[in-house]
């Protein structure tokens, strides 16, 4: 009776064993991408605030720091309101009421949002406060898509992890910190592209609308999406008789209503086009398409730099030679993301090359290592680099590292109020 009952009963607890290993654990979401993402990124935000904490008191100052009001004080934040950040900031307070007609020029989706944020705190929170919030949780959203955007080009975890820390060592990632929309802008736009890479287009068009709300160069991400739709459809012509390509056009909705918003706030809808005209302190931004012109004057200058012949000054280096590095290495990724990937490269390699002519149509290249931060095809060679050549990985881990030390280097110019783009 006894030796019957044991095994019984040892069978009945195997059973349970496995009815409990098959529930999944109450803690499992800890384990998920989006918590260990928002992990990475609130640390990566800690480090910054610290890294401002520390070394900006003591650090020479310029005059990207207000003198009076929001961003002048001495509070953990303070240090993100730079440069642009007051026009933003405007924006947010005061919509596009005042007289300082270049805020105009700023898109209203991140002011908007930081508005929202306020306004449902029910004013307990302050700008800067807000501010944090938007950008940390665009941030977060940004890495997401980029961590699941990795995964359609490379097998395992580790590769898809070097994308996204590639991301956040960008030159120019510590503008995702600051009061700027970039952080916004990139969660848009990686959005956009995954939700097309699984061929959810009607998420993928809902995101376009908002995005082409907050800059023009979202054109180019409506590019890359149209052309992953295309290549969905095998490159077929007919393949493009679809309701779902009535949701590219549509995309710029969200253009028109800020075009519309510009109208009833300033009596003129193309105010944002219109803003620089006349400003002297912008009078470098001048419509150009001959792009090869500019290009050519940048990379002259940029060489004589480089070879000592010209001084190489704070602005020759911020605005010149490393946005013309940043374009050079763009170009590079996106030959070699077409040359190594194919034919499932070549939405992004024309992205790249897209965006090489839309952000060097205003006849310079001021500040274009800020705008080169959305160009995941960067982040995508470079990891597909070292996946490609094993032997070679530890060069990618080198560039992570001397990426991360030339942000850290130029983060601390942004918030001592030096230029920084």
């Amino acid at each position: 009776m006894t030796s019957t009952a044991v095994p019984s009963r040892v069978a009945g607890e195997a059973g349970a064993d496995r009815v409990e290993a098959a529930r999944p654990s109450r803690w499992a979401w800890l384990n998920g991408d989006y918590a260990r993402v928002f992990a990475v990124v609130l640390a990566w935000n800690v480090v910054l605030i610290a890294v401002a904490y520390l070394f900006g008191p003591s650090s020479p100052v310029s005059e990207g720091i207000p003198k009076t009001g929001i961003g002048s004080t001495s509070s953990l934040l303070a240090h993100t309101y730079r440069w642009d950040a007051g026009n933003y900031g405007e924006i947010a307070v005061h919509a596009y009421t005042g007289s300082y007609a270049p805020t105009r020029a700023f898109y209203p989706v991140f002011p908007i949002l930081v508005w929202l944020v306020q306004t449902v705190s029910f004013g307990t929170l302050g700008l800067l406060v807000a501010g944090f919030l938007v950008n940390l949780v665009a941030t977060w959203l940004a890495a997401v898509a980029l961590l699941k955007i990795g995964r359609h080009f490379f097998d395992g975890e580790r590769a898809p992890w070097l994308v996204v820390a590639a991301f956040l060592t960008a030159p120019a990632a510590f503008f995702l910190h600051a009061f700027y929309s970039e952080a916004v802008f990139c969660a848009l736009g990686f959005w956009a592209y995954l939700f097309a890479l699984r061929r959810q287009w009607l998420w993928m068009g809902l995101t376009l609308i908002p995005l082409t709300a907050s800059r023009i160069t979202a054109a180019v991400f409506v590019g890359l999406c149209f052309l992953e739709f295309w290549r969905s459809k095998d490159w077929k012509v007919r393949g493009l008789l679809s309701w779902n390509l009535l949701w590219f056009p549509a995309a710029f909705l969200g253009l028109g209503g800020v075009l519309l918003y510009m109208k009833l706030q300033t009596g003129d809808a193309f105010a944002s086009f219109n803003a620089l005209k006349g400003v002297k302190s912008w009078s470098y931004h001048r419509f150009n398409p001959n792009i090869l012109e500019t290009l050519w004057g940048e990379a002259k200058l940029t060489g004589h730099a480089l070879l000592g012949d010209v001084p190489m000054g704070s602005w020759t280096l911020m605005s010149h030679v490393l946005p013309m590095i940043g374009l050079a290495l763009l170009f590079v990724s996106s030959v070699y993301v077409l040359v190594a990937l194919r034919a499932k490269g070549i939405p992004l390699a024309l992205f790249g090359f897209a965006a090489i002519v839309m952000l060097t149509m205003n006849s310079n290249v001021v500040s274009v290592h800020r705008y080169l931060l959305p160009c995941l095809v960067m982040y995508v060679a470079l990891v597909l680099f070292g996946e490609r050549r094993p032997q070679l990985r530890g060069a990618v881990h080198v560039v992570l590292y001397a990426n991360a030390l030339v942000c850290g280097t130029i983060y601390i110019r942004f918030i001592t109020g030096f230029w920084a783009g």
